[in-house]
């Protein structure tokens, strides 16, 4: 292993374990304003996974759980609430004869309905006294109380209390508890506890089957998630609505508790119903198991059971919770499935959850050491897998891991009815993945840079932040493009080197590289490779370039003119001058990534960059710097060029013209004008077979010229050694070369 690698790996497992275990802190010890906080945001991600996973069709089960609804339709028909309790009355009976079994009241009756004897009596004091006999049956017979209490003995029924903590509000005394609670000390326990309660009138209660708090205990947020089962007054705890209407339901005689003592506090397990054991948390609390948003029980307008509209058809069998549903009565509450959740409702959700223990969700003991584990292994298993990765391998496994996390989630709480908490984990997997998408953004950012200055030495860095631009439109495969291709060679290398060490060839070497690839870049060429001395560009790719001749030649005579200040800096270190050739072709090439799995190149291959590459290797023979094909030469015309030999090349069947490119057009003065124009004379009659005066054009030149001779003399020894007799009919004037 490389020992440089020691402390980066350090450095990057550090780093994850420390925040995993900063995560992990807050698991353990959060508190006051972080700990609601986190709570209240935990409440949102467990709304949603509830919202999310209730089914389509809320499911229905054997026991039929109604509302009986003091609705607006009631109050319009039947008058304002509350109403007389001998309509009271007239509902539970009407109940009672419809076959509902069990019947809950959402709804307290803390004060007695005043008796109208009553308000005569004060009224009328000697009829009164001379009536007494038949005014106390009178007032017996339309005692609205006494009909509720008649009719409330007939059934199993039982009436709601609301908690509070003023003891002396009411004077009603505290109703009979079902909950049998076995601890000896009960003294430090975990219920909420309230100091007393308003009650129902001892009339109601004790004619009653059952009592239980209606109280709903909401979150910091306001949402009611969970319900507590039982809260304690003094040494006494007492059943909820809900909990007292299933054990009704269940034939229970009492309601038995699970509890036990831990560092001197009594924290509660389970309460039993049903001969089950109904696991709770410390608080005596269970999670609603909501069947879904409002409307999800049935619900009956209690006028149309007055009415008689609703009837044994419907109601029997059944379990009824009256309340009301309506704005103005204010029982309206926050929950996970709506914000204006009438409070009856929640009670029937409750209910439905003791009756089929099977559908409610736990969150068990351990859910805090599950949630810890999770971390742990979550943090651990992001710090090794985003370990020297880029940002978009991080961001695809952290996705993934926070998908695992989510259905692992989602698995516990639709499959095994286990609610643990979402948010730590998930929060976790944010920083950690937000921390390494950072750090590998930065090292993307220094490795990016890194590669940018590699190929500077190869593609101008103006056409790398183009590529890097628009590298969307860029081929991804071998493309077939017109283009033009330059190849360049130093005269004579072999020899120049001999005398070389290996450490001064390769400054040398290094010295004009960088140099003549400085004056490619200028002119947006692309370094294919270096072999040796050779240098071969391209141009119009891997960026399009319209006018990609033009600049080919261009780089090329600044090459040759750039060789003036390579020359002098060699002579300055007593380093042997040197001389270029190049050579350019412009055609179709095939243009783009190709090699082998292994390695790849982004190179040029066809024949036209052969012949470019035969172009380079004839300034040799016709002893000139730059040589050009008739595709090149077209595209420049504000460049002067000279024609200097229509060829054949090894490999080719087709006649070549090449030409010498002087200089631009406007920079030639007149000397160099005529020649070129003379040049071209000589050239015509040659290849009309004028040989008498080609030849006397080409001696002329050759005394006279402004530029290389040599090529002068290559024709008046080809004239002087040709036979027009035995010229075959088909010459067309091309030189044969049989050399590369």
């Amino acid at each position: 292993m490389n020992n440089s690698l020691i402390p980066k790996i350090y450095r990057h497992f550090f780093i994850g374990v420390t925040i995993t275990l900063l995560v992990a802190a807050v698991e353990l010890f959060s508190s006051g304003a972080l700990a609601q906080l986190l709570n209240r945001v935990e409440g949102i991600l467990y709304d949603s996974r509830l919202v999310f996973t209730l089914p389509s069709t809320a499911k229905q089960y054997d026991e039929s759980v109604v509302i009986i609804d003091i609705d607006d339709k009631s109050m319009a028909e039947q008058g304002r609430f509350p109403w007389s309790r001998s309509k009271i009355a007239e509902l539970v009976n009407k109940l009672t004869e419809a076959g509902v079994i069990v019947i809950a009241f959402d709804i307290f009756f803390s004060e007695p309905e005043i008796n109208p004897i009553s308000q005569i009596e004060s009224q009328f004091p000697n009829f009164i006294n001379s009536n007494k006999l038949k005014v106390s049956e009178v007032k017996q017979k339309i005692d609205a109380d006494s009909k509720l209490a008649k009719a409330l003995s007939n059934n199993d029924t039982v009436l709601g209390f609301l908690l509070n903590n003023d003891a002396h509000q009411h004077t009603n005394p505290l109703p009979s508890s079902s909950v049998y609670w076995a601890l000896n000390d009960q003294k430090n326990s975990q219920f909420n506890v309230f100091s007393g309660a308003a009650v129902n009138i001892p009339t109601l209660q004790n004619n009653a089957s059952g009592n239980g708090f209606i109280n709903a205990h909401s979150e910091h947020d306001g949402f009611i998630r969970k319900a507590s089962l039982v809260n304690k007054i003094g040494n006494t705890l007492y059943p909820s609505l809900a909990l007292e209407a299933a054990r009704l339901y269940t034939l229970a005689d009492k309601i038995e508790t699970r509890s036990h003592i831990l560092n001197g506090i009594t924290l509660f397990d389970a309460i039993k119903l049903n001969n089950q054991w109904i696991q709770t948390d410390e608080y005596g609390k269970i999670l609603i198991p909501y069947k879904g948003p409002e409307g999800s029980f049935t619900y009956y307008s209690a006028t149309d059971v007055l009415k008689d509209k609703i009837g044994e058809a419907e109601l029997e069998g059944s379990v009824a919770f009256i309340g009301t549903s309506a704005i103005g009565l204010a029982d309206l509450r926050a929950t996970p499935v709506g914000l204006q959740y009438p409070g009856v409702e929640v009670h029937a959700n409750i209910f439905r959850g003791l009756i089929h223990p099977e559908i409610l969700p736990a969150q068990p003991s351990w859910s805090s050491g599950a949630t810890l584990l999770i971390i742990v292994v979550v943090g651990i298993l992001l710090t090794i897998l985003s370990y020297k990765k880029n940002a978009r391998y991080i961001v695809t496994v952290t996705l993934s891991v926070a998908a695992l996390v989510v259905l692992f989630n989602f698995y516990l709480w639709s499959i095994e009815k286990i609610s643990l908490p979402l948010l730590l984990p998930l929060l976790l997997i944010a920083i950690l993945s937000g921390y390494y998408i950072f750090v590998g953004s930065i090292a993307e950012m220094k490795h990016s840079r890194k590669i940018k200055s590699m190929f500077d030495q190869y593609v101008p860095p103006d056409h790398i932040n183009q590529l890097i631009n628009q590298s969307s439109n860029l081929p991804q495969q071998s493309v077939k493009r017109n283009m033009t291709v330059l190849f360049a060679d130093i005269r004579g290398f072999t020899s120049l080197s001999e005398n070389m060490s290996a450490h001064q060839l390769s400054e040398y070497l290094n010295q004009y590289l960088s140099a003549t690839t400085e004056i490619i870049f200028k002119h947006s060429g692309t370094i294919d490779k270096y072999v040796g001395d050779m240098i071969m560009a391209f141009w119009n790719a891997p960026l399009k370039d319209d006018e990609h001749a033009k600049h080919g030649v261009e780089a090329a005579i600044a090459m040759i003119q750039g060789l003036n200040s390579i020359n002098e800096a060699f002579l300055e270190k007593k380093l042997p001058t040197i001389n270029i050739g190049i050579g350019l072709n412009t055609g179709d090439m095939n243009v783009g990534d190709m090699g082998s799995k292994y390695r790849k190149a982004y190179t040029v291959l066809g024949d036209a960059v052969n012949l470019g590459s035969r172009v380079e290797s004839l300034t040799k023979f016709y002893e000139v710097a730059i040589l050009v094909t008739k595709e090149t030469m077209i595209a420049c015309p504000h460049i002067s060029f000279r024609l200097i030999d229509k060829v054949q090349v090894v490999g080719k069947t087709s006649a070549t013209e090449l030409f010498e490119p002087i200089d631009f057009t406007d920079n030639l003065n007149t000397a160099q004008i005529a020649e070129l124009s003379k040049s071209a004379e000589a050239m015509t009659h040659y290849y009309n077979k004028n040989w008498q005066e080609s030849l006397t054009l080409f001696i002329e030149l050759e005394s006279t010229s402004v530029f290389s001779s040599h090529i002068y003399a290559i024709f008046i020894k080809r004239i002087n050694e040709t036979n027009l007799n035995t010229l075959s009919k088909d010459w067309n004037g091309a030189f044969r070369h049989q050399t590369k």
